[in-house]
């Protein structure tokens, strides 16, 4: 399809813009791509460093920090547990004399 000159010079134009914006696109996917493969290296490094302390030999200190942590944890989730129960205990508290003085009013009406 034939084009004017002037045409012609702009289509030009904004074809060198989309070169430069490709570029420059370009360079930060490179930037990114770096980061992410810095970041999963930490990670990495992180995930072994945790596993050779959870798999490595233990001083009985440590043998006993953890035992202790681990009763902590149970304990705090035998805790959630207990305040969910208490908690849908007292809501269904809550709409029975919600209930109740409903129904209260309406006799006294």
């Amino acid at each position: 399809m034939p084009v004017s000159g002037r045409r012609h010079q702009a289509l030009k134009a904004d074809y060198a813009e989309l070169l430069k914006a490709n570029a420059a696109l370009l360079a930060e996917l490179d930037e990114v791509t770096a980061e992410r493969d810095a970041a999963r290296d930490v990670v990495r490094g992180l995930a072994n460093r945790n596993r050779a302390l959870l798999t490595g030999p233990r001083t009985a200190a440590e043998s006993d920090l953890l035992r202790r942590l681990r009763q902590s944890e149970d304990a705090q989730r035998l805790l959630a547990g207990q305040l969910d129960i208490l908690q849908a205990a007292n809501e269904g508290a809550a709409r029975e004399a919600y209930d109740l003085a409903k129904a209260a009013r309406q006799v006294a009406a």
